[in-house]
């Protein structure tokens, strides 16, 4: 099987290669990177419910970290855009409209947009919830 330089992926780009001279390349040059350093520890919990912090903040997407003790909770709710959560470390139930699940450290739960759901720490967690709010225009 012949190795590619280019993602198989339509969204990721791969480097150029040798022999690349003069060949448009894709992606760009221009854009933002933005590391948001270490995630725990940002916030405390308070008293049955998870501390939250906004880690990032940009057109395309937010980020907050929660941090629940054992026992912290957040009642049902919805969010208004869709979005991800992330268990950094921990173990919470995250309760939905047709069935519970629980997300341990590396998984990841995707939403749509306004689905309620209600959030329980199984033991101290750390987490992060990424609101997605759309694309930036492809060229």
């Amino acid at each position: 099987m012949a190795m590619s330089n280019e993602s198989d992926h339509p969204d990721e780009v791969g480097p150029a290669g040798p022999g690349a001279a003069g060949r448009r390349r894709p992606g760009t040059d221009v854009g933002t990177a933005t590391p948001t350093g270490g995630l725990s520890g940002r916030a405390a919990s308070r008293g049955g419910r998870p501390g939250a912090a906004t880690v990032l903040d940009v057109d395309t997407a937010k980020v907050v970290v929660f941090e629940f003790d054992t026992g912290d909770a957040l009642a049902e709710h919805a969010a208004h855009h869709p979005i991800l959560v992330q268990v950094i470390r921990g173990r919470v139930g995250f309760d939905l409209p047709d069935r519970s699940i629980e997300l341990a450290p590396g998984e990841v739960l995707h939403l749509t947009p306004l689905l309620r759901h209600g959030v329980r720490a199984l033991e101290p967690t750390t987490l992060t919830v990424t609101m997605l709010r759309g694309s930036a225009e492809r060229g």
